[in-house]
């Protein structure tokens, strides 16, 4: 009776969570189903996004390679400024319409390029029936002499375009347009090139995230379809698309997402993103039954979940109630075999009633007689570990003081910074097994703690961390005291890093120089709870040793500073010794000379100009002696354009930056012009390497009529000149000092984010091309 009520009670309340379990799980599955399918359409779409930007970008880098390669800016701006003149000449057309040709056959996306000059007007072309047809009322045309810019092949711009336009029915073809300008940075046209459109239709009919019944399409905003796009399952061409999340990206300039009806009337869940630059809606689609496929089967799940749950609570019923009696009888037995000397055996402790407590009482008792008899055995134990314990320790201080030893006498004798930290982080590291071993330099004008050497990986180096941010080493740097974390999982202020990631405790030394802060000392642990106070005390000693060995170092470069300064003063004083005196004597002679001219004695004056030429050959010996020791002896053997190559392939192209220097004349070249324009190339190479970020750096020297022109140009993040000029930086003005001195002109073009361009304009004789 007593086990048939259990067992339907045990069923009742067993059935009653797994229904509201299922319920639950059933509409979580729904909304997370719906967000899920929602947020792999967004991935598809920034992807297919991202493919379709880049082609458009690629297309347009393209044409200004088209018309900036080689020879192309010299064929293209003259056939522009001819059509700005009205003037048009058979031969000059031909030429240039086969260096555009040429370029034609090694693209692989352009079809057909084509210059249009100011007043709309096809000046050459690649296909001649294109050539004398004008452009000027259409809107692609105004916005190419701006900027860059694309347009593609929606029907709506098919069908309304004429005989002649851009976009003419038999050309149905992407058209991309770039603004040409002359020297003056004035336009003097546009440059056009027409493309297939077949990748894009490859991009947008790919179909990985999208399943069987997912589609990807774009529309502009009179909901055109692009030429060539399939949207019914039978291939049929569409033309134009009207959905809610198509209008609403359309009207709102935005993108969105929701279930909705597509142009078939077949509900779906889509993604729409408006691409500005093209002036379109990028739509990703998806039947809302294939979407929500995975939400019906976890839905069959859960209810087969739920059955095989009753199914077992009907069977964990049966043995609970067996539980009940069972329990009795196994305290007999075991009370029966204790009162018979079996003090192993203990009783099964199922229940927190009284039977319960009978069978932790037997077990208490049974546990008093079984500890009494291990005590002894325990206390031997105990004392053995401490006696490990303490020998480990002792061998552990006594490696600490022989690496500290190895370490004062490495860093004596080590005087540069860059090779002394990372054999110390290398010492550190072997000698006590840490996991890694790091120092950090303060920099105090940026506020920043840089990574100068890591026992890890050398790429690590020159890491920052800012002095107002997170993390141990900053917080070791700002207060002045050690900080470990002996789990760093537990620490709020870690950062974690994926170049280390191992590490399970950190501590941080701050390296103080007096009352200063000049850095810290970092050691990492591959285990938790791996720092003792012995360590902290081991690691605070070894990073004074390392504070000793860079203001050593920095002692050292000191002196050779002054040495500098010893070698500049000796350069002064053998000019004022040398150089000076002989034009000082070369004034009294010809003073004296000139007197005796006035006082009509002239039996002295090949002896006085004999003198004077001795004294004037003297001079200009000693003068060259001391412009050879100033000046580079690279330039001396290499020259100017040997010189730049040897920086370039030292410093640019081993830090990954593209960099050749081009010279498309030879000219023979004075050698203070030569030096000269040596400092200020190193000056801007310098800047740019500093402040630009740039990928590619080209230095390239020309004649133009009878000027030298030098330029150095880099597409880094650029800069604004003025604001450059209002901080009042000393590299710009050195630059145009020198430039001044050669009786040259030096000009800057930049702005945000468009790159770099310093020019030099220095005039030459003839006998120097």
């Amino acid at each position: 009776m007593i086990r048939r009520r259990l067992l339907v009670w045990f069923v009742v309340i067993a059935l009653l969570p797994v229904i509201g379990v299922g319920i639950g799980t059933s509409l979580v599955s729904y909304v997370n189903g719906r967000q899920q399918s929602i947020d792999r359409l967004e991935s598809v779409a920034a992807r297919k996004e991202l493919a379709i930007q880049g082609w458009v970008e690629l297309l347009q880098q393209e044409l200004l390679a088209a018309s900036q390669t080689d020879c192309s800016p010299k064929f293209v701006n003259t056939a522009l400024r001819l059509g700005n003149e009205g003037k048009a000449y058979d031969w000059y057309t031909t030429l240039v319409r086969k260096q555009l040709e040429g370029f034609v056959q090694r693209s692989s996306r352009i079809d057909e390029l084509f210059l249009v000059d100011l007043r709309g007007d096809v000046v050459v072309s690649t296909d001649r029936e294109r050539e004398g047809h004008t452009y000027y009322n259409e809107d692609l045309f105004q916005r190419g002499l701006r900027e860059p810019g694309t347009q593609l092949p929606f029907h709506s711009l098919a069908s309304s375009s004429g005989e002649g336009s851009l976009l003419a029915e038999d050309r149905i073809a992407a058209i991309a347009v770039v603004p040409v300008v002359g020297q003056d940075q004035q336009p003097m046209g546009i440059m056009g090139g027409r493309a297939s459109v077949e990748d894009l239709h490859r991009t947008l009919d790919e179909g990985t995230g999208l399943g069987a019944t997912g589609k990807a399409y774009l529309v502009d905003t009179k909901y055109s379809v692009l030429a060539g796009t399939s949207l019914t399952p039978e291939g049929e061409e569409a033309f134009a698309v009207h959905t809610e999340g198509i209008e609403s990206a359309i009207l709102e300039a935005t993108g969105g997402s929701g279930v909705y009806d597509d142009a078939l009337g077949r509900p779906v869940i889509g993604v729409s993103r408006w691409l500005s630059s093209l002036g379109a809606v990028l739509s990703v689609e998806q039947d809302l039954s294939e979407a929500f496929r995975a939400v019906w089967v976890t839905t069959g799940v859960n209810l087969v979940i739920a059955l095989a749950a009753v199914a077992l609570a009907v069977v964990a019923s049966l043995s609970m109630t067996r539980s009940i009696a069972d329990p009795i009888v196994d305290l007999a037995d075991t009370a029966t075999q204790i009162s018979g000397g079996d003090l192993e055996r203990t009783a099964r402790v199922e229940r927190q009633d009284e039977i319960g407590a009978l069978a932790e009482a037997f077990n208490s008792m049974t546990a008093q007689l079984r500890d009494l008899i291990s005590s002894l055995e325990n206390r031997v134990e105990e004392r053995t570990h401490a006696l490990q314990r303490a020998n480990i320790a002792l061998e552990q201080r006594a490696l600490q003081l022989q690496t500290s030893a190895q370490l004062g006498r490495e860093i004596t004798s080590i005087l540069d910074i860059d090779i002394l930290l990372p054999q110390v982080v290398e010492t550190i590291r072997e000698a006590f097994g840490y996991y890694v071993v790091q120092v950090y330099l303060l920099d105090r004008d940026t506020q920043e703690l840089v990574l100068r050497a890591s026992s890890q990986d050398r790429r690590l180096e020159h890491r920052k961390l800012k002095l107002d941010g997170a993390g141990i080493n900053v917080a070791a740097a700002r207060s002045g005291e050690a900080v470990l974390a002996n789990d760093v999982s537990r620490y709020p202020g870690f950062l974690p890093d994926r170049q280390l990631p191992e590490t399970r405790s950190e501590l941080s030394i701050p390296l103080r120089l007096g009352n200063q802060v000049i850095g810290t000392l970092d050691v990492h642990n591959a285990q938790v709870g791996a720092f003792t106070e012995e360590d902290i005390v081991a690691v605070r000693s070894l990073g004074d040793q390392i504070v000793v060995a860079i203001e050593n170092a920095h002692l050292y470069d000191q002196s050779r500073e002054l040495a500098v300064l010893e070698e500049r003063t000796r350069l002064a004083r053998d000019l004022h010794d040398s150089v000076t005196q002989s034009l000082y004597s070369l004034v009294l002679l010809t003073e004296g000379w000139r007197r005796l001219l006035s006082a009509g004695t002239g039996a002295q004056s090949e002896d006085y100009l004999g003198r004077i030429g001795e004294i004037a050959k003297q001079a200009l010996r000693e003068m060259r002696v001391l412009i050879h020791e100033l000046r580079p002896p690279m330039l001396e053997q290499e020259g100017l354009v040997g010189a730049v190559r040897k920086r370039l392939d030292a410093v640019e192209k081993r830090l990954g930056i593209e960099a050749r220097v081009v010279m498309d004349d030879l000219v023979e070249l004075p050698g203070s012009l030569e030096e000269g324009l040596y400092w200020i190339t190193l000056e801007a190479l310098n800047n740019s390497l500093k402040h630009a970020r740039a990928k590619h750096v080209q230095v390239r020297i020309w004649l133009d009529d009878e000027n030298l022109v030098l330029e150095i140009a880099d597409d880094g993040q650029g800069f604004s000149p003025d604001a450059a000029k209002q901080r009042g930086g000393l590299g710009l003005a050195s630059m145009q000092e020198r430039a001044r001195e050669m009786g040259g002109v030096l000009t800057i073009q930049s702005a945000p984010g468009q790159g770099t361009k310093v020019r030099v304009n220095v005039p030459v004789s003839p006998a120097d091309k």
